[in-house]
């Protein structure tokens, strides 16, 4: 495994070849770690995961590395619901264009 460079709480990230993976030490590997390119990105996540925020301008992929990182069912529930909302205004924008 690679060297670990942050901790917190449950949550560490590590420094890998193409970016950072943030981990969840709660769960299982495969399910509770996500890639991201910059750190800082890696460490926000963390950050919103503990204190349980909903960030409202970001795009799909955080949204869904919030949701791997998160043990948190109600927390993981506002996150899909946002993905969700997301992802049907995108629909929506795409059928107006056509």
């Amino acid at each position: 495994m690679y060297n670990k460079i942050y901790e917190r709480k449950e949550f560490i990230i590590f420094q890998v070849k193409n970016g950072y993976i943030a981990y969840n030490t709660k769960k299982s590997f495969k399910d509770g770690h996500t890639h991201m390119r910059c750190f800082e990105s890696a460490k926000t996540a963390i950050d919103l995961v503990i204190r349980r925020k909903v960030p409202r301008s970001t795009d799909l992929y955080y949204l869904t590395s919030l949701i791997r990182l998160s043990g948190d069912l109600s927390y993981i529930t506002k996150i899909k619901e946002l993905i969700k909302n997301k992802e049907e205004k995108i629909n929506q924008k795409n059928i107006i264009k056509i």
